[in-house]
């Protein structure tokens, strides 16, 4: 949708994500906000009474974004999988202020620490159930609990930390090269338990990458 098909709430989501990203979410306050929209701050909180209303429903966004991917059909093996975190990595580049002040997020806001963990738990099923398939699929040599657990580990945490780490590392600038980095190293971390038929197609995958 262009710009000039906006609507006046849509448009205030969009600038206040650009503005979040670019300077931080605690540093952009109704004021900026308005200016950098050229209206009035009444404009904003007709929409938005707080600015804890505007995050929550930025993070509404991100979620709903995400649900869409793990919703999509594909067909099941190691390349589609790590494809499906190229996706998802995407998407929470498009929303990284949000990964960035997390901390603060969930220590400030009851309501949105809430939300968060509700989605963490669904979020992590829905990667549970994906290891499980692609080890009954034959791309991995074990479904132990116990290997699955730590690959499962491993992934959500680097799904809700690597946009700070990569921004403490300085490649949060060059999206391709952040989201190669992690896609790589999500990557070595399946070729742990892959099969010889998982094997190749990470291989296939990483053919893609540009690192």
């Amino acid at each position: 949708m262009s710009k000039s098909k906006l609507s006046t709430k849509e448009k205030i989501i969009e600038k206040a994500l650009e503005l979040y990203n670019e300077y931080g979410i605690e540093y952009v306050g109704v004021r900026e906000l308005a200016k950098a929209l050229n209206m009035k701050g009444g404009n904003i909180t007709y929409y938005f009474p707080t600015k804890n209303d505007l995050v929550n429903e930025i993070s509404r966004l991100l979620s709903e974004a995400n649900e869409d991917i793990f919703a999509t059909e594909r067909e099941r093996g190691i390349y589609n999988f790590l494809d499906m975190h190229r996706a998802i990595y995407l998407n929470q580049y498009k929303f990284r202020s949000l990964f960035i002040s997390l901390p603060l997020l969930l220590k400030q806001d009851s309501s949105f620490a809430e939300v968060y963990q509700e989605r963490q738990l669904t979020r992590r099923k829905a990667i549970y159930d994906e290891l499980k398939s692609l080890f009954m699929a034959g791309f991995f040599q074990t479904a132990k609990t116990q290997d699955l657990d730590t690959i499962l580990n491993a992934i959500t945490t680097t799904n809700r930390f690597w946009i700070a780490e990569s921004t403490v590392d300085g490649l949060i600038e060059d999206r391709d090269v952040a989201i190669n980095t992690y896609l790589f190293r999500l990557a070595g971390l399946l070729h742990i338990i892959a099969s010889e038929k998982g094997k190749k197609e990470i291989v296939t995958f990483l053919k893609e990458l540009d690192i």
